[in-house]
């Protein structure tokens, strides 16, 4: 029989059933656990856990704990893990990370380039050259092609005070993997990617003063700033050559499923498809991103908060769909593994939950390991004996992913 318990019963060795919440409420991805130690504990009363749900009769703490293998992911996980999408992934990563960040990074740097070049066009009057930001979208969408988390993982080195140049880039990065892993064909995909790279054309007609006020918009301020999604319409408008799936992302990232978005309300399928996508996409690249008033979020908090909001604000299969092509770990991501081992995922497999992770250091002797890389998804000594119970806090480890990586 299951029953509830206060944290203050709980003890290293007993096996939790379930949280007193969902999967936004704790640190760990199951919604199951077995207990390793009080620092576990710690951390649950941290997350302001009071109450979680064990079986009756578990053996006291000074028994020995038993030994379980921990329940697989929520329900809404399987869903995200399907053959089909595994498939269309694998398709993907053709080319290793190692190779294809150095192109990965060229690439970005122009597509920054031609963001920077089109909104200082627009907020100098000027009509959009689209050559330029069609040529970034092409090269942008070969290298998601060969290896999806090299821009991923590119996408965290942020200027703050070149945030809106950076977002269109990482928006439109995004939205090129979204609809690669949904199976849309190149044209489809390219369009949708040039309509994320333009979708905050129209913040260029906001005064810089409330773009970049380092502390919170008043309500006049913030009326305006909704206002650059009715100026990225007229702007796109009268811009030669842009198709209309691409000014439609522009004018509704920012309306949401269930109708209390902007400008217009619109609700449901109401939404243009990519203007659905480009709603979760643009969330997420804002809230992770550091900005002049705020540091960002990471990556993996924010997956958990769109989860949350995929009963609401999102389209719920569109959102399991962006966790998949994401990853439950991001590449970039602090994780401990169940051997104690702490380690950056390096890049992503076709097992969601069992990435490729470069070790570097072991918290059971507390020091530094020689960096090793480990494939979770491959058995046989090769890694997939271990796995991952948790992610962990870059800055409390005082540890920085991107050059564990080697690309800062």
């Amino acid at each position: 029989m299951i029953k509830k318990v206060p944290l203050e019963e709980l003890q290293p060795g007993m096996h939790i059933e379930r949280f007193d919440g969902g999967w936004l409420d704790h640190p760990f991805i199951f919604n199951s656990k077995q207990v390793k130690s009080q620092k576990e504990i710690e951390r649950l009363k941290d997350w302001g856990i009071t109450h979680v749900y064990i079986e009756d009769g578990q053996n006291p703490p000074s028994a020995p704990a038993r030994v379980e293998i921990e329940k697989p992911p929520p329900v809404a996980f399987e869903h995200i893990i399907t053959p089909q999408a595994a498939r269309i992934d694998r398709e993907l990563r053709h080319i290793p990370i190692r190779h294809e960040i150095v192109r990965a990074q060229k690439v970005r740097q122009r597509a920054s380039q031609a963001a920077k070049h089109i909104l200082a066009d627009v907020r100098a009057g000027k009509k959009i050259q689209t050559r330029e930001v069609k040529a970034a979208v092409d090269e942008l969408d070969n290298s998601i092609c060969h290896n999806r988390d090299a821009l991923f993982l590119l996408m965290r080195l942020r200027k703050k005070d070149e945030y809106t140049f950076d977002h269109s880039v990482s928006v439109g990065v995004l939205l090129l993997a979204f609809c690669r892993s949904m199976g849309f064909d190149q044209e489809t995909t390219r369009t949708i990617g040039l309509g994320g790279l333009l979708h905050d054309v129209g913040k260029m007609a906001v005064p810089l003063a409330i773009l970049n006020k380092p502390s919170a918009l008043n309500e006049e301020e913030f009326k305006k700033i909704q206002q650059h999604v009715i100026y990225c319409k007229e702007i796109l408008a009268t811009t030669h050559n842009i198709p209309l799936p691409a000014a439609q992302i522009a004018m509704e990232h920012h309306e949401r499923f269930d109708g209390t978005g902007y400008p217009y309300g619109l609700a449901a399928d109401a939404i243009s498809q990519g203007g659905q996508m480009a709603a979760i996409t643009d969330v997420f690249d804002a809230l992770t991103s550091d900005r002049c008033y705020r540091d960002g979020i990471d990556q993996v908090e924010v997956l958990r908060k769109l989860y949350g909001w995929s009963h609401s604000h999102f389209n719920e299969g569109l959102v399991h769909r962006f966790i998949r092509c994401i990853g439950v770990y991001p590449a970039g991501t602090l994780v401990q593994l169940e051997s104690g081992l702490l380690g950056v995922v390096v890049e992503s497999t076709d097992n969601l939950l069992r990435p490729v992770v470069r070790l570097i250091y072991d918290t059971r002797h507390d020091w530094a390991i020689r960096e090793k890389d480990i494939d979770l998804s491959k058995p046989n000594g090769k890694g997939g004996e271990d796995r991952i119970i948790s992610y962990e806090s870059a800055k409390r480890w005082r540890i920085n992913p991107l050059k564990v990586l080697g690309i800062t």
